[in-house]
């Protein structure tokens, strides 16, 4: 046998492995890092975007297969040319750079096919992402004394949060990350499916996603969070704007306040992982695809923006590769419909109790629409897999019938 056909049949075996796994992300934080070690790292990010920009100068006669060996590069300066030597980045890394551009080249072949207008790739001003394609090759982990080794730098760096990765878990590859808080390695892992099904209780739910209550399940519990923008980065953002733009000072306030929404938008995250944290509990889900775009561009911008919900939804597909998620379209007038008689009839926005005018059910608009939510979403799922849709029915309440409530209250928070 070839070499490559071993390599042929040992991508085949991870296919089919794969099929029964399902990847999940872990963020490792680079820990007591020097001066030295900060500017070795940022000179890496430098090199990853002089050989970036250096590629899409000119894709033709650039982007082959003899790039990965490139050691000077030349880059554009205010006056004129000059060039520039990647003495931190190694092969692998080039080549995943070179993926990276070959991957966007595609997504945009595929917008131009479909109609869109799109331009060429533009110049990166800052480089914040480089892949690491290969595990033990382009990055190591030494889980005994907590640290990691990037290709191209000598020296091991202690991390923060390896405890994370399950030792039954298959590493992929992984992401060398910069932000305003320091430097991070995200890794990609394999878990297998059915240990993760483990934990699932005998409970399903629905999601109506809105605006007073952002989220709101079966079980009559609502979720209400709002995360605004701080005071302090009001205050940056009016000192940027009397500096001169490209000064130092100018460049030193930037820096603050991308530090300032880095941490808005990990207290934003903090919440999402809880909600999602509690909905593993439940072995169905299902969801309306509601236009939180729409919600964004019109007259809840503010609200929308705040509270991140949007990533909620995002999060959900992630989760349906652990339990059925079921997406119900965003035309089904689910807070219109009686959920206990079917019974349509139109609801204004200012109306939080749904009042039925043929069987005269009184019940929150948030908690009917999630009734109605649930039942669709069955309905869709027996159509896929009607042995699971029937397990689902048969564990629901005895007094809820076909899916269906029997009169409720107004449901207490």
């Amino acid at each position: 046998m070839t070499k490559a056909d071993k390599i042929k049949q040992s991508i085949k075996l991870t296919k089919e492995k794969r099929k029964l796994q399902t990847p999940k992300v872990f963020q490792l934080k680079l820990q007591t890092l020097s001066k030295s070690d900060i500017k070795t790292l940022e000179r890496l990010f430098l090199e990853a975007k002089w050989f970036y920009n250096y590629l899409i100068a000119d894709i033709d006669s650039r982007l082959n297969k003899k790039s990965e060996k490139l050691k000077v590069v030349e880059i554009k300066t205010p006056n004129s040319f000059e060039k520039r030597e990647l003495n931190l980045l190694g092969s692998q890394v080039k080549q995943g750079i070179i993926e990276r551009i070959k991957t966007s080249l595609k997504a945009l072949k595929k917008l131009k096919e479909q109609g869109y207008k799109v331009g060429k790739l533009q110049f990166k001003s800052d480089f914040k992402s480089i892949p690491l394609k290969q595990f033990r090759i382009t990055y190591k982990i030494d889980f005994k004394r907590n640290r990691i080794k990037v290709q191209g730098i000598r020296k091991w760096f202690r991390v923060l949060g390896l405890h994370q990765i399950p030792k039954n878990s298959e590493i992929a590859n992984a992401f060398l990350v910069k932000k305003p808080s320091g430097f991070y390695l995200y890794v990609v892992c394999y878990l297998w499916r059915e240990e993760v099904l483990r934990e699932i209780k005998q409970k399903q739910t629905s999601i109506p996603v809105g605006i007073k209550y952002q989220l709101t399940l079966t079980t009559g519990e609502s979720f209400k969070w709002y995360i605004p923008e701080t005071k302090r980065l009001k205050r940056l953002q009016k000192i940027l704007a009397r500096k001169r733009k490209g000064s130092k000072n100018y460049q030193k306030i930037k820096r603050l306040i991308q530090k300032e929404w880095e941490y808005i938008k990990n207290k934003r995250k903090d919440i999402q992982n809880k909600v999602i944290s509690y909905l593993k509990k439940f072995p169905f889900i299902a969801v309306q695809r509601d236009d939180i775009k729409g919600w964004h561009e019109g007259l809840f911008g503010k609200e929308v923006q705040n509270t991140g919900i949007g990533g909620i939804t995002a999060r959900l597909k992630y989760l349906a590769t652990f339990i059925p998620v079921e997406f119900v379209p965003k035309y089904e007038a689910t807070t219109q419909t009686c959920c206990r008689c079917g019974f349509k009839q139109k609801v204004e926005l200012n109306e939080r109790t749904y009042k039925c005018q043929k069987c005269g059910l009184e019940i929150d608009r948030d908690l009917n629409g999630a009734w109605n939510i649930l039942k669709i979403g069955l309905k869709q799922l027996a159509k896929k897999n009607k042995v699971l849709a029937d397990r689902l029915k048969s564990a629901l309440p005895v007094d809820c019938g076909e899916v269906t409530p029997v009169e409720w209250g107004l449901s207490p928070r």
